[in-house]
């Protein structure tokens, strides 16, 4: 700009006037203010970036790091005789940003305690089930069909939004969960409070899963083959609405503590529940550092790493109160797949009004270099049964165990993995063996691609979310694509 101000000066000595002096004179006042301004704004810059003003990269501490308000400038709405109406820009409080979902958060987190964090993930999924007998007869002597089948299926669409509000420690968490086989409709899975009493407990009060067994406490996302094995779904407590307490056990150790509504009462309305409360406890230790939420060994440890736990669970159930049936005491099946408050289940025309239910289980988990085994023992007693008539027996016994095995052949992108699992008890015993691949095309767990393939014998569990129903005896073939962002 000066060089071509300069130029309009020489020209101005053969042609000019005293007009054009005084213009030039201004141009370059103005020029000279411009670059005034911006050499204020380079000496702001370098004074930000100064070595005192910069967090030294060998430090622990943080709190030199400076977080800058961001500033928009819009375009000036005017009156009509030219003043602005308003100012030339705006503070913001808030920006968008991406860490694992994304992210609505605060520039100045004490002034603007908000967060907000948005997940979601999908699985899409073909099934095709072989059938290897055509029906089967459980112990109240009704004989069902089992069907060949096959479909396409959406298991679980599934949104999630956290974070916190008006305090750091008071946090929020709900996980809307939709798929094909649940009528196509949209269920609220999750939703509750959260409140950080210290370091090493939190309290929730809303619904979310009871804390019994440990592949069910783990997002279905991380399951070893298609999903969950069928002895954990047999064993396994739902969800329900209570108060839940998670926290921590030394440097290693976790638990959970609950006391709701029910054993398996996800979204039963009060109407349909019982006057009992369910308790349940959860807690494991990893020994030889922090084990993670896969299962398979997709981080190639370089350490071996061990998890090691337990779960136990006590809940009376009535299945009848006051001649009505209760919807919550209808999960628990005998072990060939009879309903226990079925009449005749226990006896001929006979239904149960009520029983208790204990579920302990244990588990073990281990990780190396690609390779990984799990294990989970199922101990389930039902005990003071009583009902309308004579029954052959006032308690039951029921056990089961799952063991899971892979190896990456690539490591965090291809392994394959075996299982087999079983449930045994006083009317007979079902099995599961199984076996697939995953291929993880991103190197990330966020995208995967399964199949596998699952022989059934006695099948005693009924789960559309597995693919599997009661009675089945054949095989189940399963591929799925599954994504989250």
């Amino acid at each position: 700009m000066l060089l071509c101000a300069f130029g309009s000066a020489s020209a101005w000595g053969q042609t000019g006037t005293d007009a054009q002096i005084d213009q030039l004179q201004r141009q370059l006042q103005q020029q000279a203010a411009e670059l005034a301004e911006l050499r204020s704004r380079l000496d702001q810059r370098d004074a930000y970036f100064a070595p005192s003003n910069v967090a030294n990269p060998n430090s622990c501490d943080d709190t030199s790091l400076q977080r800058l308000p961001l500033v928009a400038e819009v375009p000036l709405d005017f009156q009509c005789d030219g003043t602005p109406v308003d100012q030339s820009y705006y503070k913001l409080n808030y920006f968008a940003d991406y860490d694992n979902g994304f992210m609505i958060r605060p520039f100045d987190k004490e002034e603007f305690p908000f967060e907000l964090k948005i997940n979601g993930w999908g699985q899409f999924r073909y099934h095709a089930f072989s059938r290897g007998v055509t029906t089967w007869t459980d112990n109240a002597g009704i004989t069902r069909p089992v069907r060949n089948r096959d479909a396409f299926d959406i298991e679980r669409a599934r949104l999630m939004f956290s974070g916190h509000f008006l305090d750091r420690k008071l946090g929020y968490l709900v996980l809307l969960d939709g798929d094909t086989d649940g009528g196509h409709t949209v269920d609220f899975f999750y939703y509750y409070f959260r409140w950080q009493v210290c370091d090493s407990f939190e309290l929730q009060l809303g619904k979310r899963k009871v804390p019994g067994t440990r592949q069910w406490l783990m997002s279905s996302r991380r399951t070893r083959l298609v999903d969950r094995p069928m002895s954990l779904d047999f064993f396994r407590p739902n969800l329900t609405v209570g108060l839940f307490g998670v926290g921590k056990l030394g440097e290693t150790g976790h638990y959970e503590a609950m006391v709701g509504n029910g054993y398996f009462s996800s979204n039963a309305p009060n109407s349909s529940s019982d006057n009992e409360l369910t308790f349940a406890f959860t807690n494991y230790f990893d020994p030889w550092g922090a084990f993670g939420e896969q299962i398979a060994d997709i981080d190639y440890s370089e350490q071996p790493l061990i998890r090691v736990g337990h779960s136990f669970v006590y809940s009376p159930q009535q299945g009848v109160v006051d001649g009505v049936p209760i919807d919550e005491a209808d999960f628990i099946r005998l072990s060939d797949g009879t309903r226990l408050t079925e009449t005749g289940a226990l006896g001929p025309g006979v239904t149960i009004n009520s029983f208790n239910v204990y579920l302990y289980g244990v588990d073990l988990a281990w990780k190396y270099r690609g390779w990984s085994v799990d294990a989970e023992v199922f101990l389930r007693w039902i005990q003071q049964i009583e009902a309308d008539g004579p029954i052959s027996r006032e308690q039951l016994f029921q056990h089961g165990f799952y063991v899971e095995a892979g190896k990456f052949l690539i490591p965090g992108v291809l392994d394959i993995n075996a299982r087999y699992s079983q449930v045994s008890g006083d009317f007979g015993t079902g099995r599961e063996y199984g076996a697939g691949m995953n291929w993880y095309p991103l190197k990330t767990s966020r995208m995967k691609i399964s199949i596998d393939a699952v022989k059934l014998e006695n099948s005693p569990l009924q789960n559309t979310a597995s693919d599997i129903m009661v009675g089945d005896t054949g095989t189940l073939i399963r591929s799925q694509f599954q994504a989250e962002f």
